[in-house]
């Protein structure tokens, strides 16, 4: 928490980074059946998927997105590597300003690869506490995402159903994607936006 608030008051930039999976087979949230008869559900056998790699920031709403077959540490460097070529957010001189991404404790957050392109791209790390998803905001933009893009619903391919989650992130404005986190709430209340 410190780290972050020390960011925010140098005038830099805040983002929370996480992943989602993204499966072939939907995810099923309702169904049609006979009364008392299990509804069908025909599967290939195989479940292909693509972890879906995402950073927000905290006082905007903007979004850095890179789609992956895994989560290991060079899936993470591929956000940061995104993240490093986004512009900074701000106005003149906002290049000076530090950038922080704060991630939670996932094993491939935390590799030599990841610590090193974060140093080079002048990013800092910052870890959330163990078993708090409620502190990262990425985790209210998954659920709606899959609701609305996976349930129920298949694609020819995996790659089409990236494709569809990253166009329906992707039109989101920065204010909708602040109200869907809850980081316009007065409820978010731990930091300070």
């Amino acid at each position: 928490m410190a780290q972050i608030v020390a960011v925010q008051q140098a005038g830099g930039e805040v983002w929370f980074g996480d992943e989602t999976t993204l499966r072939e087979f939907p995810p099923l949230r309702s169904a049609w059946a006979k009364r008392g008869e299990q509804a069908t559900v025909i599967v290939s056998g195989r479940n292909e998927r693509r972890v879906l790699h995402g950073a927000l920031h905290l006082a905007t709403g903007d979004q850095v997105q890179v789609v992956r077959e895994r989560l290991r540490g060079p899936d993470t460097v591929a956000l940061i590597e995104a993240l490093a070529a986004r512009p900074r957010v701000g106005a003149a001189g906002a290049a000076d300003r530090p950038r922080l991404l704060a991630l939670d404790n996932a094993p491939a957050h935390k590799t030599k690869v990841v610590r090193a392109a974060a140093e080079a791209a002048g990013i800092t790390l910052a870890w959330l506490p163990y078993r708090a998803p409620e502190l990262n905001p990425c985790e209210d933009l998954w659920r709606p995402l899959k609701a609305t893009v996976a349930a129920n619903r298949a694609y020819p391919s995996v790659d089409a159903l990236a494709d569809r989650a990253l166009q329906w992130l992707n039109d989101l404005t920065g204010d909708e994607v602040r109200r869907i986190t809850g980081l316009t709430s007065s409820k978010f209340q731990w930091l300070s936006t």
